[in-house]
């Protein structure tokens, strides 16, 4: 009897390692992917693209689709460190005091029109003094590859370019500013926006072109807005008549925070899918 008890004892130790090793790979086998987040109670899942370091913490491309797979976000996620130890002063892009990031996307992004995204950091802020020259980020979504980007050449400040896409590929209301910036473009702003009308810089949206063509959609977000972690609705994303480029387009944008993920998300959402149109 008392070999056979510790026969028992020693086929149950047995059994238990087995039942801890299941165990133990399931956990393992469970284990999310840190690029896919499934959300069980939206049914929604959010494809990241890879991290590049940025101050102390990371910054990444996000979508979020649902479950038939149509956009419900999109947009920039930053860690919360990384608002700490950002660089400052020369030595940026272009030996301008920007420092440029540039993020690719997730695959699951190719269902919008955008190829890629860059995250330029100006710790000086940027011309008109007195408007843009506070510390913020520019995130540019281009709708062209970074190819033809990097052959984007400048034009003098004071010089209109002529090669403009047609009027119907702009939001109404919008002005083409003179000059063109290298490696980015020809920007266009709306003149009604609140900094230029007087108030404090918070956020804004800008939009690019190059040789008759959108070449890029811009939120500007100032440093300090991002880290008050804002919580009001998101804004409307004033789009053009007719695009050049079919897929899925964002008509808001906003800025909000994790709290479970820490991390700040430059976000647009409600999406309408655009055919292309280039009559």
């Amino acid at each position: 009897m008392k070999f056979i008890k510790t026969k028992t004892i020693s086929i149950f130790g047995i059994k238990t390692l087995l039942v801890l090793f299941l165990l133990s790979s399931c956990e393992i086998f469970k284990e999310e992917n840190p690029l896919i987040v499934k959300d069980k109670n939206t049914h929604q899942t959010t494809f990241y693209g890879p991290a590049k370091s940025l101050g102390n913490g990371k910054a990444q491309s996000f979508i979020t689709l649902n479950k038939g797979g149509k956009p419900v976000a999109f947009g920039v996620a930053m860690s919360e460190k990384s608002l700490e130890n950002l660089p400052s002063g020369q030595g940026g892009h272009e030996g301008h005091h920007s420092f440029e990031y540039l993020l690719e996307l997730p695959t699951k992004a190719n269902i919008l029109p955008f190829k890629f995204v860059t995250l330029d950091w100006n710790p000086m802020g940027h011309e008109p003094e007195g408007v843009y020259d506070l510390p913020h980020f520019d995130f540019h979504f281009y709708l062209i590859s970074d190819e033809e980007r990097l052959t984007i050449t400048p034009l003098a400040p004071n010089i209109m370019d002529p090669e403009i896409p047609m009027a119907k590929y702009i939001p109404t209301g919008y002005i083409q500013l003179p000059g063109r910036v290298p490696n980015m473009g020809v920007h266009w702003i709306d003149p009604t926006a609140p900094e230029l009308n007087g108030e404090i810089f918070k956020k804004n949206f800008t939009y690019g072109t190059f040789k008759e063509k959108l070449a890029f959609m811009e939120p500007m977000i100032s440093l300090d807005y991002i880290k008050s972690k804002p919580t009001v609705p998101a804004d409307v994303i004033p789009l053009p008549g007719a695009f050049q480029v079919y897929g899925y387009y964002p008509s808001k944008y906003e800025v909000k925070y994790n709290t479970q993920r820490k991390e700040y998300l430059i976000l647009m959402s409600e999406f309408t899918f655009k055919m292309a149109d280039t009559e």
